[in-house]
């Protein structure tokens, strides 16, 4: 029995399709096994369509374009415990937190700009990501390093964990890239 032309056709397309799937999929999980946070990073790169579609500066872009949402959320958090401590008159919580909100107003600004010359000048976005993961986890050590002396615990530990994560792993891929720089080439 001969197989139409066309069955063949659409069956060579199907094992292409299926093969591209398994070479995309491969390639999340090669490009997050660079990281600091496998984990973390192939489940928030397999829950964005985006990622079918991307090479690997385009996984740091989604990863990026997860970050900065979550970096904001967690500015308008501080900025609105901030204004309770302000009304509430706790000057020591109302310290650690306008120090916080100063950072995470850095931290926002280093990441709008990560993903500006991604690809083209990957030290650019190495270095700016970096500045935002540095403000993160001054934020939270303020807390850390103040809480012996009667300071509270930190109110926004997780948040502070989410965003160190996400932009960790968006600069573990784009350290992938390489850039000709020696800061590319530390972890």
């Amino acid at each position: 029995m001969k197989i139409p032309a066309r069955t063949q056709v659409l069956f060579l397309l199907l094992v292409l399709f299926d093969l591209y799937g398994l070479l995309r999929a491969d390639l999340i999980a090669d490009t997050c096994r660079k990281t600091i946070y496998p984990g973390i990073c192939v489940s928030t790169l397999r829950s964005n369509p985006r990622s079918a579609g991307a090479d690997v500066a385009g996984l740091a872009r989604i990863v990026f374009d997860t970050a900065l949402p979550k970096a904001n959320s967690t500015l308008n958090l501080v900025n609105e415990l901030y204004a309770k401590a302000l009304k509430a008159k706790e000057k020591s919580f109302f310290e650690y937190l306008s120090n916080c909100l100063n950072q995470y107003e850095e931290a926002v600004s280093s990441l709008n700009g990560c993903t500006e010359y991604l690809g083209s000048d990957n030290f650019g976005t190495v270095l700016r990501a970096t500045q935002a993961v540095s403000y993160v986890l001054i934020c939270e050590k303020e807390f850390i390093a103040l809480r012996p002396i009667g300071g509270r615990a930190s109110p926004i530990t997780a948040q502070n964990n989410a965003v160190e994560q996400l932009v960790s792993i968006a600069l573990g891929i784009v350290k992938s890239l390489g850039c000709n720089q020696p800061i590319c080439s530390f972890s």
